[in-house]
């Protein structure tokens, strides 16, 4: 049994790491295009807040109907091989965004896209999990993650660009070729040889009540985080700020930064301490969103953001996936991804539902739009109180014995 000394040197670097890396690098490209140009399709055609939240959010809804089935083939079959048929759905997804011109049709598409999505991140996350080290996980799940800050950093200002150069269309199809590349990827990857249980719809192969808490977690920072998604491009534009692909290149260069060192720390002192500072963090950039009104002030939005969900969901991510052996972390990840689908279900439709009801207070929907940022904090203040109770029994749990 290796000494902490000897366990903190264990290397996670591995082929299979950086195939990883790659895939989901190229599986981010298409996602952060998506989420930067929806609200803006949807917008286009005509759609109210409201319907703007509802599209965006809809994935979520089939993503949550997948997962029960899809949970325990996560542990019984090959990951890999799930994985590529899971990206092949959202690939299919994107190359059919482009000729859904109502809001009934994007809803279909929007649906489709979310099978995909409910297969893909628990099983890329079970996957990459397994050629981590126990000693190493929360800096290799951090470092993992990183693929998506380089691709946070192109993303989004590509999916803006695109649209204005070419097309809707013409970007979702390229949004689908970045998934063809990820799945080239993966089919390199050489699996680790495990046991694989009979497939059977037991609720305790379907998830891990170990990970039922992170879930939650997950869950409330997803619902704050949605508003983000949904409304950020386009409060932006209401404010007259141009160039708002700056904040997404700054918040994903600040990610390149936060993610491994906040993994780093949370190796040597524990997730639970580092997700206080991280989430607090989170919570002022959803306060500071209220009071922009230029580039400079959402730029500063940006870099304090980075410090929150971007950082706090792997640690998240990391002590859900230490709290299970390898056999079980397909249930894990399914637990986990639950509960950010629920979140993700939740939070752009409750986003569109504030903005509505607050518009007609003073018909000033600037203000509307602002003060739903506010709003947003509760599930961030929940997360935090939960959080702290993880702490506690931490402390509680490493107390030296009378």
């Amino acid at each position: 049994m290796p000494n902490n000394q000897e366990s903190r040197h264990e290397s996670i670097w591995s082929r299979a790491f950086v195939v990883l890396l790659a895939a989901n690098f190229f599986q981010s490209m298409a996602a952060f295009m998506a989420n930067t140009t929806i609200p803006l399709y949807v917008d286009s055609i005509g759609a109210s807040a409201g319907i703007i939240g509802v599209i965006v959010g809809a994935f979520a809804i089939t993503a949550l109907l997948v997962r029960p089935f899809a949970g325990p083939a996560f542990d019984s079959f090959s990951r890999k091989k799930l994985l590529m048929a899971a990206q092949g759905i959202i690939a299919a997804a994107f190359a059919l965004y482009g000729f859904a011109h109502t809001v009934p049709a994007l809803f279909a598409v929007r649906m489709l896209h979310g099978v995909g999505i409910g297969c893909a991140g628990p099983l890329a996350m079970s996957l990459v999990s397994e050629y981590l080290p126990q000693s190493r996980m929360a800096s290799g799940v951090s470092i993992y993650m990183i693929a998506q800050s380089m691709a946070q950093v192109i993303g989004p200002a590509t999916g803006l660009w695109l649209v204005e150069a070419v097309s809707f269309q013409a970007t979702y199809l390229i949004a689908a070729v970045f998934l063809f590349a990820s799945m080239a990827s993966i089919s390199t990857l050489r699996e680790i040889p495990r046991q694989k249980p009979p497939y059977r719809l037991e609720l305790g192969r379907m998830f891990a009540r170990e990970a039922a808490s992170h879930a939650v977690v997950l869950a409330l920072f997803a619902t704050a985080f949605g508003a983000t998604t949904s409304y950020l491009v386009l409060y932006a534009a209401k404010l007259g700020i141009e160039n708002v692909g700056a904040y997404f290149v700054v918040y994903a260069v600040c990610l390149l930064v936060t993610r491994p060192l906040f993994g780093k720390i949370a190796d040597r002192f524990g997730a639970e301490r580092i997700l206080v500072p991280g989430t607090i963090c989170f919570a002022a950039a959803y306060i500071m969103l209220g009071h922009i009104n230029d580039l400079f002030g959402l730029i500063v939005v940006a870099v304090v953001a980075a410090a929150g969900f971007g950082s706090c969901v792997p640690l998240v991510q990391s002590l859900a996936m230490s709290s299970v052996d390898v056999g079980r972390r397909g249930a894990a990840s399914n637990t986990t991804y639950t509960g950010m689908d629920v979140g993700f279900l939740v939070g752009p439709a409750l986003a569109g539902l504030v903005i509505e009801v607050l518009h007609p207070i003073t018909g000033d929907l600037l203000w509307a739009y602002s003060n739903m940022w506010y709003v947003m904090l509760a599930p961030l203040v929940a997360a935090l109180v939960i959080i702290g109770a993880w702490n506690v029994k931490r402390t509680r749990d490493n107390k030296p014995s009378a």
